[in-house]
């Protein structure tokens, strides 16, 4: 078993796998998480200790074309080949027609992974009967369920500002702590989409969902000379692993993701 001793003074909870109870001053022994879901973007996990420590909940965040929904269904998709791994991807704004069609573009055959990768949609979920409060318990009940009945190592909600407004959260802050924990008793890895504004002083999350998650992963569109613009990807943070905080450039081609170190912010090509 590892340990790792840290010094806090006051009580902390820092992940699902460690909680400090301590008084002033008292050093505790923390155990970091030795298994890992890999991003299957070559190059990055390699940059991120080999992958993300396993039952994390992670925020994948970036404004509107950074392909934050391929990059979580690629996880799944990949895990669930390579692994064997179970995840289900939850599409609030998409219709699972609409998601399938564009993942088969991108190379990734649903049929290989069928019975493993399972898509929701919001009309898999809500009815006229089930709105607000009540579909969010309705949802939660079905993730318990499902996880019971096939098993389940892996979930991506798709989004969090689609979330906040069929929950009908009323106070944002409260509502997501409580959501946040409720994902950690589940004891899976979670990818949860963040929304970003072009806003280069945006935060990662409206309401502390950057506090609350263990990890942060940034995706951005940066503009390369005149007329060039280039998909980009870090690691904001991740508990218990040793990663590197620098922006890549995130390519896809031949059906994968793979990262390179940036060149230049100023080459015209």
């Amino acid at each position: 078993m590892c340990k790792q001793r840290v010094k806090r003074y006051t009580p902390t909870y820092i992940n699902s796998f460690v909680y400090l109870v301590h008084g002033d001053g008292v050093h505790d022994d923390i155990c970091k998480p030795t298994k890992r879901i890999k991003t299957y973007i070559e190059g990055f996990d390699e940059y991120i200790d080999g992958g993300i420590p396993q039952g994390y909940v992670v925020l994948v965040a970036g404004t509107s074309g950074t392909m934050k929904s391929s990059i979580t269904y690629n996880i799944l998709y990949n895990n669930a080949l390579d692994k064997g791994l179970k995840g289900v991807y939850v599409s609030l704004e998409q219709n699972i027609a609409s998601l399938l069609d564009h993942m088969h573009g991108l190379g990734m055959n649903s049929e290989l992974v069928k019975g493993k990768v399972e898509i929701w949609d919001l009309g898999s979920i809500r009815t006229d009967q089930f709105v607000g409060e009540l579909w969010l318990n309705v949802f939660k009940r079905d993730v318990m369920a499902y996880k019971e009945k096939h098993g389940l190592d892996m979930l991506v909600l798709d989004s969090l500002p689609a979330l906040e407004l069929v929950a009908g959260f009323k106070n944002p802050r409260i509502d997501y702590f409580y959501f946040f924990e409720w994902l950690r008793e589940l004891d899976i890895t979670c990818f949860l989409i963040a929304e970003m504004s072009n806003d280069p002083l945006s935060a990662y999350g409206k309401h502390d969902e950057d506090f609350l998650s263990d990890g942060i992963i940034h995706v951005k569109m940066e503009k390369i000379g005149d007329v060039n613009i280039q998909r980009r990807i870090r690691c904001v943070k991740m508990r218990a692993t040793n990663h590197s905080p620098n922006y890549y450039t995130l390519l896809f081609s031949d059906s994968k993701f793979q990262v390179t170190k940036v060149i230049s912010d100023t080459i015209d090509f």
